[in-house]
């Protein structure tokens, strides 16, 4: 019997270190997820105060020589990039996303294309990552594939106008 509880006690014990170990990877994950929506909140409230200021985004393209470019990425700052350029000379001539095969086509019936499918586009001068959390990890994969156009966060855009 004595055996029993040593067992039971130690299983115990185990089944304990894995809620915990459990909760700190959700915790961990909790706090990631926290750090993503402050970072667009901090981006999108400076991209804000930038057109308060009558600073436009598309001054930032000009005077940098990008004149037409790709999007990375089809969430909210990549729908909102792309409303803020399309009415402008700024060229947007295709979508990147990760999940290109279940969206088919943007907006305004541009393409959007997989990473493996950049190569097949017409060239651009700029690629405008829009998930900025995740932008060292998406210039690693694009230069994976020799991509011939500058690879810029759009956080840098909106700081740097």
């Amino acid at each position: 019997m004595k055996i029993w509880k040593t067992i039971l006690s130690l299983l115990g014990i185990t089944a304990v270190g894995g809620i915990i170990w459990t909760s700190k990877k959700s915790l961990d994950k909790a706090n990631d997820v926290k750090k993503r929506y402050k970072d667009y909140y901090d981006v999108m409230n400076q991209w804000l105060r930038n057109k308060n200021e009558n600073k436009k985004i598309i001054d930032y393209f000009v005077n940098n020589g990008y004149h037409t470019l790709a999007i990375y990425g089809m969430g909210e700052l990549g729908n909102r990039l792309y409303e803020e350029l399309k009415e402008t000379d700024i060229k947007i001539t295709y979508f990147i996303d990760k999940n290109a095969e279940e969206i088919y086509y943007g907006l305004d019936d541009i393409p959007v294309v997989g990473l493996e499918e950049i190569k097949n586009q017409d060239k651009v001068d700029a690629i405008i990552i829009t998930p900025i959390y995740d932008f060292d990890s998406i210039e690693e994969s694009l230069s994976e594939y020799d991509i011939d156009a500058e690879i810029i966060s759009l956080e840098d855009v909106i700081y740097e106008m």
